[in-house]
């Protein structure tokens, strides 16, 4: 090799070293400038879990799942009740007194059930031995026993329990226990103050209604004839309060409920007068929150082509694809609190607490 080669060699490998580093310093600058743009930037994040096309969320807690009881740290007889408790108690969200007695009493007297009547959240459960668990107007005066269950809920809409409340209840509960000379252990939750307090700062969280409206884009009022037409979908029927609601799936189903803009019942016939649609879904009790929210879009949708309409926020402000989007990331983080803490939307035991 002459020297005039190794010259043209040299100067190869310069040049494909200076490309290369080149293109590294070219990557790194786009990577800068892609992280700053995604700092700077207002817009939700959009991936697999939250995309704006509305896939339909995967639930990885099942409501058969809610009801398991909670044996940690029971033995003997404690244990034995507590794992034979009623359908419809949630050891997650209410607090479980039991009392038992070496004699059989006969019956409602003893109880107090009146008393009850005036207490937020209380229920009361009685039997005998191993027969099945009798309340509310199965509690007669032929019942006998000698083991009850009283049962307070830890929190509603109407917020934490109070310290009356929460007095009166054990009131109520020991002086059970001293009619009946009987024994009290608490199954769950006997720090009823704290954990009242917990359910009810998660409630807090969740507890939202989504509202969005879609009106006329140019007339006073949508024609008649087209709200008829529209209102003919065999997924919108009136419920017993005569009140339109969006049902999907198997029907058993609802996603929300559609009112007029003062929040009444829609009323839909030639002489309809109607500026307005009012969507309306209560969240923590909607089943499948998100799936819910994609079915609501789309007879929005088609409200908004029949009706020639606009969808707006509360506000009267035009709702676009990255404002819906924004309300789906909403919705998918409420749902995800809530599984967090194995409340299933729409289910039983969100309908207690939501209420």
């Amino acid at each position: 090799m002459n020297d005039v080669q190794l010259a043209l060699l040299i100067m190869g490998l310069v040049i494909i070293i200076l490309m290369i580093i080149h293109n590294w310093i070219q990557i790194q600058k786009n990577k800068k400038r892609k992280e700053k743009f995604n700092q700077n930037s207002s817009a939700p994040k959009i991936n697999e879990e939250n995309d704006p096309l509305f896939q339909t969320a995967e639930f990885s807690v099942g409501e058969n799942n809610l009801n398991k009881k909670n044996l940690e740290g029971l033995e003997g007889s404690e244990k034995i009740i507590a794992s034979n408790l009623p359908e419809g108690i949630y050891q997650d969200i209410e607090a479980v007194a039991s009392i038992t007695s070496k004699q059989i009493f006969e019956g409602r007297d003893l109880l107090n059930i009146q008393s009850l009547q005036t207490r937020r959240g209380v229920r009361l459960y009685v039997r005998k031995d191993d027969d099945i668990w009798s309340t509310d107007d199965a509690i007669d005066s032929s019942i006998r026993f000698n083991q009850i269950l009283i049962v307070q809920l830890l929190a509603s809409r109407k917020g934490e329990l109070s310290d009356q409340e929460i007095s009166s209840l054990h009131l109520y509960v020991n002086e059970l226990k001293a009619k009946i000379n009987g024994v009290l252990f608490w199954i769950a939750n006997e720090q009823i103050k704290d954990e009242s307090k917990k359910i009810n700062e998660l409630r807090l969280q969740v507890d939202r209604a989504l509202i969005m409206k879609v009106i006329p884009k140019s007339d006073a009022s949508f024609h008649s004839g087209a709200l008829i037409d529209f209102f003919n979908n065999n997924n919108i029927r009136k419920n017993k309060r005569n009140i339109h609601e969006l049902y999907y799936g198997d029907d058993s189903i609802t996603s929300c409920i559609l009112l007029n803009l003062t929040g009444k019942a829609l009323e839909i016939n030639h002489e309809s007068f109607v500026q307005g649609i009012v969507f309306k879904m209560d969240i923590p009790n909607t089943k499948n929150i998100t799936q819910s929210f994609n079915e609501m879009m789309i007879i929005i949708r088609e409200c908004c082509n029949k009706l020639n309409g606009v969808l707006v926020d509360t506000s009267s402000k035009a709702m676009n694809d990255d404002y819906i989007s924004r309300v789906y990331v909403s919705l998918k983080k409420i749902e995800q609190q809530m599984l967090a803490k194995k409340i299933v939307p729409g289910s039983e035991l969100a309908r207690k607490i939501f209420s």
